[in-house]
């Protein structure tokens, strides 16, 4: 008995710690690793292989409570900005007449812009901890400046309320609510996000519809309240449905943190979607006021923001389903290639079913880029610097709204209509050139993957 149990003991393997154990560092393996064969090696575990673990839900009550939270959001925010098109003509014809279209422009794209440019700093705030802060503070500000609207009496009053004070509260929202979404769904992610984005369709629909019919009958003092306190119900609901996981990295360090420009292909991918952005809005900001200026009745031209926006919420929830098995740049690089051939198009049409096909083909093609444009920024470097990848790349974005809209309103006043289509639209198709080069680079990279991506 005594020589068997010699026997087992000699032939029992080394004790090997793991990852569970009480008591380990990167050392205890590195040294264990020295010491044994190198055939031994392959079964040591590693404090990496413990950490890479995806645990992320893709499901459950609490995911799709978080999702349905950030679509109440994305529809109260986004969808109200979407709808800056009705405010854009109403503007030019009534308040603000004694402004130029190029001016009042202004307004709608220091909002929309400011909806991305400081998430830079909000998304790295979310990385460290604050976003329960953030979100209950901007919601405040957002709903009390829109209130404040139906007090403006003068350009600058519009200004700062509806442009700055809006689009700063917004831009709390835009980048470090995507960011959340991605912690609770992966392998659902594109449907996910196909549902986010059709949040801001919807009310990028239903809001337009809503003004239009209070402006006659209640004025527009009162249409901004009943706009407010629709909003105020949807940011309500959000903040109660909207957490962050627990589980989620909370990374220390500097506020401003550009190591993730780093990689070229995000890098990259930041400009092709600096250069879509230069022409998205432009379709939605003056396509109303266009149809007015070629005789098309003030009452109907109202409806082609919100049928752009109605295509294009069907299309962003499509766009989502599709991803999931297809990729997100497959689906986003054929159909910003149609958005360009539309901006081409465009101002050819001088009829209201021309301009109704116009803003239909528009709202389908612009709606897998605007729910997915986010998904390749998730999986283009570590999963601690998610936050700052999606503010590096948002705030870029923000730069090219800010300043899109304005130059193609200067364009159409000092070249007419046409000059400005061939200007929207190439910019468009550059951005789509360097999305297909992103996407050749990551192939070569990682094949099996990006070849769906």
């Amino acid at each position: 008995m005594a020589s068997v149990d010699r026997l087992e003991r000699k032939e029992r393997p080394p004790y090997i710690p793991t990852p569970d154990s009480q008591s380990y560092d990167e050392g205890t393996f590195k040294d264990l690793e020295k010491s044994l064969p190198v055939e031994k090696c392959a079964d040591i575990p590693t404090l990496k292989d413990s950490t890479d673990v995806d645990d992320t839900p893709d499901g459950g009550l609490h995911a799709w409570l978080v999702l349905f939270g950030v679509s109440l959001f994305v529809y109260s925010i986004s969808g109200y900005m979407s709808a800056w098109g009705v405010f854009q003509a109403y503007y030019e014809n009534s308040i603000l007449q004694d402004s130029s279209p190029s001016t009042i422009a202004w307004i709608g794209s220091i909002q929309q812009s400011f909806l991305y440019i400081p998430t830079l700093i909000f998304s790295r705030l979310l990385d460290m901890g604050y976003f329960r802060t953030m979100l209950t503070a901007a919601s405040v500000v957002f709903i009390v400046a829109t209130f404040l609207i139906a007090q403006c009496h003068v350009y600058w009053q519009f200004l700062l309320c509806q442009g700055l004070l809006t689009g700063v509260a917004a831009g709390v929202f835009s980048g470090p609510v995507i960011a959340i979404l991605s912690q609770w769904f992966r392998k659902r992610r594109g449907l996910a996000l196909g549902l986010y984005a059709a949040g801001a369709s919807l009310g990028g629909t239903v809001l337009p519809i809503t003004a239009k019919a209070l402006i006659p009958t209640i004025g527009f003092p009162w249409t901004i309240r009943v706009i407010a306190l629709i909003i105020m119900f949807g940011l309500v609901l959000g903040n109660l449905t909207i957490k962050q996981r627990r589980s989620s990295s909370l990374v220390k360090g500097s506020l401003f943190d550009f190591s993730p420009m780093r990689s070229h292909a995000f890098l990259v991918y930041c400009f092709a979607a600096f250069f879509v952005y230069l022409g998205y809005y432009s379709f939605t900001t003056y396509v109303a006021a266009l149809a007015i200026k070629i005789g098309v009745s003030t009452s109907f031209s109202f409806y082609l923001v919100s049928i752009c926006n109605a295509c294009s919420g069907v299309s962003r929830i499509t766009s989502g389903l599709t991803a999931d098995k297809t990729g997100a740049m497959n689906l986003m690089i054929p159909f910003l290639t149609l958005s360009v051939v539309i901006y081409c198009v465009w101002p050819f049409a001088h009829a209201e079913v021309a301009l109704v096909f116009i803003s239909i083909l528009y709202g389908v093609s612009i709606g897998p880029f605007a729910s997915l444009f986010s998904s390749p920024v998730l999986d283009l470097g570590e999963k601690d610097q998610l936050g700052r990848r999606i503010g590096i790349l948002m705030s870029m974005v923000g730069v090219a709204m800010l300043v899109g809209a304005p130059i193609t309103g200067a364009v159409d006043k000092s070249r007419g209509p046409v000059a400005m289509g061939f200007y929207t639209g190439p910019m468009m198709l550059i951005g789509t050139i360097l999305m297909a080069i992103v996407r050749h680079m990551k192939i070569k990279s990682k094949p099996s993957y990006w070849s769906k991506i």
